[in-house]
């Protein structure tokens, strides 16, 4: 793995069922174990049952024969292994997890499996569960202005907490984090979404958010932005949309959106500041029934 901390965050194995963001967290986060962060190694280390055996390498996305790649992998000086699946939003594709197993009990010392993700009730034996939330209460307190950083990108960008200005909300993943953190508050941990955006053109978007399902239904509801003008312009309303259910306080479907076929719309109005949790959830209210 490269000492560089630009050149580890670039790397991006083809064939790995990762996404980019992913890829970037987990990279992001194997820099600070592979630097022998104390309270992130003993966090990996308590949840796998390896003790104080100290960490001798750290591997992100490392192929494990034919069951495909892994998000991660540490290796302990005693020769004990942990297998780490990341994830950064719910239902994630678990498909691989039980060949990655196999795999790992032919290794010569028993392995550990811990998947590190947003909190949930049904992680599946034998896997052991870390939630971001655990990362950020390690991280804090440190003086390196890198881990400080770190630690506000974890709770920004992956666990939705703050506001987010409209440039940023455009330009990264944020205001998906954002609308998250809003559904699974509402919905439960269990809630299923998706980021949902159109191609930009000329640096515009017709429309950037999150598609998601409510429990036992399909992904018929989006939330996000919309942008306001035809041609588009730089101005957007925050809007949800659903396919079957009707909402309160209806609006006119948006130019922008004229392709969908989606009956129901409503709206926050134009983002002259920046979008918070609440006015998501207000949003979310506003669901009627199915």
């Amino acid at each position: 793995m490269s000492e560089n901390l630009f050149t580890m965050l670039s790397a991006y194995r083809p064939g790995s069922k990762a996404s980019p963001f992913e890829n970037y967290c987990t990279s992001a986060l194997a820099y600070f174990l592979r630097s022998g962060h104390r309270m992130l190694n003993a966090l990996f280390a308590q949840a796998a049952g390896v003790g104080t055996e100290p960490l001798a390498l750290v591997e992100v996305q490392p192929r494990l024969a034919d069951a495909g790649i892994a998000d991660l992998l540490l290796t302990y000086e005693g020769g004990r292994r942990i297998l780490v699946e990341v994830q950064v939003e719910p239902g994630a594709d678990e498909s691989q997890l039980p060949a990655m197993e196999t795999i790992a009990r032919q290794w010569s010392a028993p392995p550990a499996f811990i998947m590190l993700g947003l909190p949930r009730d049904d992680v599946p034996a034998p896997w052991v569960p870390i939630t971001w939330y655990e990362v950020v209460e390690a991280l804090d307190g440190d003086p390196d202005p890198i881990a400080a950083q770190f630690r506000q990108f974890v709770l920004e960008d992956i666990l939705g907490l703050g506001e987010v200005p409209l440039d940023e909300a455009l330009s990264t993943n944020r205001l998906h984090a954002l609308i998250g953190a809003a559904l699974r508050m509402r919905f439960g941990p269990a809630v299923r979404y998706v980021a949902s955006a159109s191609r930009p053109i000329g640096g515009h978007y017709r429309y950037f958010g999150t598609t998601f399902a409510l429990p036992g239904e399909e992904m018929n509801c989006w939330i996000g932005l919309v942008n306001e003008t035809v041609p588009l312009g730089e101005h957007y309303h925050l809007m949800l949309a659903a396919r079957q259910r009707p909402v309160l306080f209806p609006v006119q479907q948006p130019r922008a959106t004229g392709d969908w076929k989606w009956p129901n719309w409503t709206g926050m109005g134009r983002v002259v500041r920046p979008i918070t949790g609440v006015q998501v959830e207000g949003l979310l209210e506003r669901l009627g029934p199915g």
